[in-house]
């Protein structure tokens, strides 16, 4: 199989707009999709939430129609170093390189930055640490490799908009899920991104009635 792009995917409202919107324009295209499971001691019962997710909605694009997509799981445990010494998204590039040295026809790197990372001081930094990290594990250059980001133009508004309603339901972005009852999950309302869902529900609660029980 060849494959036009790698498509990193968590589950999380940004990497499945940016999933979604990509294999629909590109549909005779085939893409490469990856879940990294990161164990790093932070948070399981998110990883948990986050894999139901990513299931899901693989599930539910099947059923559309949309099967232009080779889906591959990879997991990355460095819990035994205490804290997290990384970001999140070092260790996801660092194994979307090992994924383009597997298969160095890939010429897309699909980023699921969207407008309101770029309001956060230090965003871009890391967004060039990050891309460091992709070249030079990948031993590719800008010119064989390019990164693709369909969402840089898109508020957190627009990028829920832009998912089908289904699909946005099963999305998980809680970074620390607590409990409830009958032994499942439910969202934190505190952490970074379930605050900026939240406010995007508030301001406009009628774009999302299936949502309004989060």
């Amino acid at each position: 199989m060849q494959y036009r792009g790698l498509i990193p995917f968590s589950g999380g409202v940004d990497s499945t707009a940016g999933l979604y919107l990509t294999l629909t324009r590109y549909p005779d295209d085939h893409f490469l999709v990856f879940k990294v499971i990161l164990v790093n001691g932070e948070c399981a019962s998110r990883s948990v939430k986050e894999e139901q997710a990513v299931n899901n909605i693989l599930d539910e694009l099947r059923r559309m129609g949309i099967n232009n997509f080779t889906y591959r799981r990879l997991s990355f445990d460095y819990s035994q170093l205490g804290p997290p010494p990384v970001w999140d998204s070092e260790a996801v590039n660092f194994a979307a390189a090992t994924c383009i040295r597997a298969h160095p026809e890939i010429q897309e790197f699909i980023e699921g930055a969207i407008g309101d990372d770029y309001l956060q001081e230090g965003f871009q930094e890391r967004l060039d640490q990050i891309e460091k990290i992709l070249y030079l594990v990948s031993e590719k250059t800008k010119e064989e490799l390019r990164i693709v980001f369909p969402l840089k133009d898109r508020m957190k508004y627009e990028v829920m908009k832009a998912i089908p309603p289904k699909i946005l339901a099963m999305t998980w972005s809680c970074r620390y899920p607590e409990g409830a009852a009958n032994w499942e999950l439910k969202r934190c309302h505190k952490c970074a991104t379930c605050r900026t869902i939240d406010g995007v529900l508030k301001k406009h609660p009628e774009d999302f009635p299936a949502l309004m029980d989060w």
